[in-house]
């Protein structure tokens, strides 16, 4: 089962209390009113676009380590996301 893990930002927008979700990488991007949701609608998207990236032979951007995009977006919470695709 190929397995994909590339770094997501989320962003609190403080007017509306909702979450954005950014994976620069891939120029994926989430909303959501919890952390879960855009979470959830994050890793759809990503299963998504490898199952394409895949199934059109099309290159993919090499992950960003954890540390950089931690260094490059201080103050916002980092983690990583991963895709699980079936074989």
């Amino acid at each position: 089962m190929p397995k994909f893990t590339y770094p997501i930002v989320f962003i609190l927008n403080e007017e509306t209390g909702a979450y954005n979700g950014f994976m620069p990488d891939l120029h994926i991007y989430s909303i959501g009113e919890k952390l879960e949701d855009v979470y959830a609608e994050a890793e759809y998207k990503m299963h998504v676009y490898f199952k394409i990236a895949i199934r059109e032979d099309i290159d993919v951007p090499e992950p960003t380590t954890l540390e950089d995009i931690s260094n490059k977006w201080k103050g916002y919470k980092v983690s990583l996301l991963t895709a699980n695709l079936p074989d």
